[in-house]
């Protein structure tokens, strides 16, 4: 199963070209209009949350991967809990947005604390725009840090794929996700998919710089998880 989520920065109408070349199963977008994945002909393959016609968070399934949403609801708008299902083969996942409005610790925390169940009952994938590293933890108080949100995940099982397959410590990565105002010059790390152990991982990449943000595709670039299932 290849995964990949993905800020699209708007316009997805322009560039589903650049996803669907990437050839996901699973597929988590943040800043994507309702609108916009109807042109792309993808609502009976998606879930979205947001409001008509903002930009808001969706999941898209491929081939025959299906998507539904759980049963119950959390109160952090901007996580969608959802269910994955390939023939026999089922996994929970969590498709996030963080609103960078705010402080992006306290959401996440609550989120995770009230996905706890949901988080248990089956492999999940919790992946997205966290809008949140260590790198911006300094001068952040108690309950405010990107390392809490890390400990919480680690207390449920999971890691970021990226930094388990290279090795990589957070807040030292090679390669970021961000391009803040579209700058080489301001890299960040703040999109990830965090993953369980009994989930095996067989590749992860990163999109380039070149290839989206000079060419203002999105200031942010794709990232990419194969998984063995």
């Amino acid at each position: 199963m290849r995964f990949i989520t993905w800020n699209v920065c708007d316009g997805f109408e322009r560039k589903f070209g650049h996803l669907e070349r990437l050839k996901p199963d699973i597929a988590v977008l943040q800043e994507v209009r309702p609108e916009c994945i109807a042109y792309a002909g993808l609502t009976e393959r998606a879930v979205w949350v947001g409001d008509m016609g903002q930009k808001g968070l969706a999941a898209v399934a491929y081939g025959d991967w299906t998507l539904t949403p759980a049963s119950f609801t959390i109160s952090e708008r901007w996580f969608i809990p959802l269910i994955a299902q390939n023939g026999a083969t089922k996994i929970h996942i969590v498709a996030v947005w963080v609103d960078s409005a705010q402080e992006c610790g306290p959401p996440t925390l609550r989120a995770l604390e009230q996905l706890r169940d949901f988080i248990a009952a089956a492999p999940t994938i919790i992946a997205g725009d966290f809008n949140h590293c260590i790198a911006m933890d300094k001068r952040k108080g108690p309950g405010r840090r990107f390392s809490e949100v890390l400990a919480l995940l680690k207390s449920y099982g999971l890691e970021s794929a990226w930094h388990s397959f290279y090795g990589e410590e957070q807040g030292a990565e090679t390669a970021a996700t961000l391009y803040w105002r579209w700058n080489a010059e301001h890299p960040f790390h703040i999109d990830f998919v965090f993953y369980p152990e009994r989930l095996q991982v067989e590749n992860v990449s990163i999109g380039s710089f070149e290839k989206f943000v000079p060419t203002r595709i999105s200031d942010h670039v794709p990232v990419a998880v194969d998984f063995a299932l």
